[in-house]
Order: structure tokens, then sequence, then C-alpha cells
């Protein structure tokens, strides 16, 4: 699915999925994000603090993570679609260097508000280590 391309409701299926993998998580990246949200926990860019604190190095921003499932979550729907809802876990740690997979699958589709949504369920793996749980409503214009 190209994200940029108009998406229409009749036309996605329950039981679907949409697929999306992240670019390697940088160092600059976490730096830039801290400096965004304003989360400057030592455990993001202090490799000794973070072993120190028995992180075994620098992670990720659990809400980074959240960010890359949400833009599953965008993706899926296209171009004139928009998440409603969005949540998840963090399961286990994202660590500089590794790829994020986020997968989403339609599990229901309704009417609400004379919107159509999907609510989708996400999962974020990387390299088959589940890093996030969680679940979305995408609305469709029309």
């Amino acid at each position: 699915m190209d994200g940029g391309r108009r998406r229409v409701f009749a036309d996605v299926a329950v039981g679907e999925w949409y697929e999306l993998s992240s670019a390697p998580i940088t160092t600059r990246q976490l730096v830039m994000y801290a400096g965004a949200s304003g989360d400057f926990n030592r455990i993001h860019y202090d490799q000794a603090y973070a072993a120190e604190a028995g992180l075994g190095g620098v992670i990720a921003h659990g809400m980074l993570t959240m960010g890359i499932a949400a833009r599953c979550a965008c993706e899926f729907g296209g171009a004139g679609a928009f998440v409603r809802d969005i949540s998840g876990r963090f399961l286990t740690p994202v660590r500089p260097g590794e790829v994020v997979r986020m997968r989403a699958q339609v599990l229901a589709k309704a009417v609400r508000e004379s919107k159509g949504c999907c609510d989708i369920a996400i999962n974020g793996d990387v390299d088959g280590r589940q890093v996030f749980q969680g679940a979305a409503t995408v609305a469709f214009a029309h």
C-alpha cells in the first residue's frame, strides 16, 4: 500500500495486513527525539549509564517506537484517512542499529459517526523479538 494513495473504506478487508519497516535506529535520531520530546533520560544516550542501569546499553525512547507504529497505521490508511485512536505496550527495548518491523492487521470494520473505521492490531518486532503490541482505529473520509 502506498501511503500517498487514497484508499476507499469499502475496499479494506477484515484480516488484511500491512507491513512497514523502519530505517535502522540511529544515535542521532535518539538525540533529535530527546530534543523534540524533552525526554533527556540518560538511558537514551549515555552508554555507560544505561549499562549501569541494567539495560545492557542505550535504548530508544518508547514513544519513538510508538511513532513507528503510528506511521504504520497512517500508511495503512493512506491519504485522506486519519488515526482516531492508538495505544500500545513496549515489550522489549529497541536499540540503536535495529530495524523495527511493524505489522498491522484489520480486526474489524464499522461506520462510526459517519466515518468508515477500521480497528487494527499492530505488532512490532526486531529480528523476530517482539518489541511492541498495540491497537489503533483508522478512519476514512469516505
